[in-house]
């Protein structure tokens, strides 16, 4: 082997290394989350210009949640959500962040909605998502 088969060898590991680092990166998935996610069934409405629409919570953290929901939200878009919890009203103020749509014919666990960021929870909504326990992590 010369000189020159060596650099050639190492430059191809190289590639070859940066090429997995890639593939890894595409498909093991990555934590993105300030807080962790819970599961949750809690109904919601939702606010949007002079109309009302109805959703369903599925995940919360302290910060945002998934809202289940048919309706095409612009993403950006703010508006007011209201859920109850413990038998009391919970004004949110909301951001969608994300939207989610299942293609037709396609199975997927996940349903049509919106991410959503909360703007400015108030305390006893921050206390009843910190005080939620779970094993399972959500990480979309």
């Amino acid at each position: 082997m010369t000189a020159g088969d060596v650099n050639i060898m190492t430059a191809s590991s190289i590639l070859n290394k940066k090429k997995m680092r890639d593939i890894e990166a595409e498909y093991i998935p990555k934590e993105r989350r300030a807080f962790e996610r819970f599961p949750a069934n809690l109904d919601a409405r939702l606010f949007y210009g002079n109309l009302i629409y109805t959703g369903m919570v599925k995940n919360l953290s302290q910060n945002g949640m998934f809202v289940s929901t048919k309706v095409n939200f612009p993403l950006n878009s703010e508006f007011i959500m209201v859920v109850l919890l413990n038998n009391r009203t919970i004004k949110l103020p909301v951001k969608v962040r994300r939207k989610v749509r299942k293609e037709s014919g396609y199975y997927s666990k996940m349903d049509d909605g919106i991410g959503v960021e909360l703007l400015e929870p108030p305390q006893n909504f921050l206390d009843y998502a910190g005080s939620r326990k779970s094993s399972t992590k959500f990480s979309f």
